[in-house]
């Protein structure tokens, strides 16, 4: 069997009894494939990054299970007609690759290289209308009247 990971984003307008009961419709429909899960996670409302079917923000949910290679495909058929899933995706989950480390140390800056803080301080960027404004000096203005 192998591991998966299954992002799903219900319809913002659910209420708290609605939204449990679709995320036990899904654990449900993981069960009927024969997976087990490890893991849900309830991320909450979030704001989506565009619109998706008239709707600004998601309630998402991370669900992490085990099943056989082949069922994942009769999961996402399931969600695909499933009218309170807005957006879904599942992924596997590679057992050898280790975990992305979030805190890592920054490297250290070797001869030449730019590090934090090993910049000379720049000029500031000059907007589009003040192009010419610093070398015009004592420059004649013609009297156009």
């Amino acid at each position: 069997m192998s591991t998966y990971e299954c992002v799903f984003i219900l319809r913002p307008d659910l209420d708290d009894e609605a939204t449990e009961a679709a995320i036990q419709r899904v654990l449900g429909q993981i069960a009927e494939i024969g997976g087990t899960v490890e893991n849900t996670d309830r991320w909450g409302k979030r704001r989506l990054a565009y619109e998706i079917n008239d709707q600004h923000e998601g309630i998402y949910t991370v669900v992490k299970f085990q099943a056989a290679p082949g069922q994942t495909a009769e999961l996402e058929r399931n969600l695909r007609i499933f009218e309170q899933v807005l957006r879904y995706m599942t992924t596997q989950i590679d057992p050898d690759r280790p975990p992305i480390e979030l805190n890592r140390p920054r490297r250290e800056a070797e001869d030449g290289d730019v590090g934090d803080g090993d910049y000379e301080r720049r000029e500031p960027r000059r907007r589009h209308d003040d192009l010419g404004l610093d070398d015009a000096g004592d420059v004649e203005v013609p009297d156009l009247s």
